[in-house]
């Protein structure tokens, strides 16, 4: 696959170039496996940073030059691309386009993100992830929250019911209140390790949160949580937690999959809702 022109590099002096233009050639992608599209398209954009034929500040081609070159539809690569910028290995330019970003802001450098792509078996190791830490960072969030973090836990939960009435799903609350119960735990491991969940964990929780009831739901269950947590009630939260968790898991997998609880997680199941 080759390169359409010479890559500049960041502070070399080159000149100025047409934003209409982007610094790889489509050919330097090819059509992607259809049972796993968007974390295909991740590794290849990985793979070309990698091996520097993508370097920071390289501008990719259009959402539409993309789905051409790959053979995908626009929604996979628009999938692709938001993930990707969770990770920190692209970002958006208003006006401009999207581009490699640097590696002192790329959390993809983070091993255990790295690692973990949006397939749909990391999807099952992730919540098998939440049903072992959640719970217990509950109950210790019932212990040693302040009462300034719990403040900060409801002030949340009611910016999250009022996104909800406007007709959103909530889900940056949502997001939110696990990040902030982590940190009412006082342990900074605890809080990191969360951290560098968060942005896997977005897909799901987006996906959970289509369904007309679950935001309302989901309020609902924080809740619950938030007040056995002020209530100093360790087992009531992570009771609570286990359920929450527990539901979203089965909303999520309901497209004739079960939760990993139930079975063993295949590495082939196909992602559900992606190109077939």
């Amino acid at each position: 696959m080759a390169i359409a022109r010479k890559i500049s590099h960041p502070g070399t002096r080159t000149p100025q170039r047409d934003r209409s233009t982007q610094a790889v050639s489509r050919k330097a992608f090819r059509a992607v496996r259809k049972t796993r599209v968007s974390q295909d398209i991740i590794e290849q954009v990985r793979d070309l940073v990698t091996s520097g034929r993508l370097k920071p500040g390289d501008r990719l081609p259009s959402e539409r030059e993309l789905s051409q070159a790959l053979s995908v539809s626009r929604s996979s690569v628009r999938e692709a691309v938001r993930a990707m910028e969770s990770l920190g290995l692209i970002e958006a330019r208003a006006g401009e386009g999207t581009f490699v970003a640097s590696p002192s802001g790329r959390r993809g450098s983070d091993p255990l993100i790295a690692s973990l792509h949006q397939d749909w078996s990391t999807q099952h190791k992730l919540f098998e992830v939440r049903r072992v830490i959640e719970p217990d960072l509950a109950g210790l969030a019932a212990r040693r929250a302040t009462a300034e973090q719990i403040e900060k836990l409801r002030a949340i939960l009611n910016d999250q019911e009022a996104e909800i009435e406007r007709g959103g799903t909530g889900v940056k609350q949502d997001s939110l209140f696990h990040f902030l119960m982590a940190e009412a735990t006082g342990n900074d491991a605890l809080v990191r390790i969360v951290d560098s969940l968060m942005d896997l964990l977005l897909r799901t929780r987006e996906q959970s949160l289509q369904h007309d009831e679950r935001p309302a739901r989901s309020l609902q269950q924080h809740r619950a949580i938030l007040a056995a947590i002020e209530a100093r009630d360790a087992r009531a939260a992570e009771r609570m937690m286990r359920e929450h968790i527990r539901d979203v898991e089965e909303l999520v997998f309901s497209k004739g999959q079960r939760p990993l609880a139930d079975r063993g997680a295949s590495p082939s199941s196909p992602e559900p809702g992606v190109d077939a």
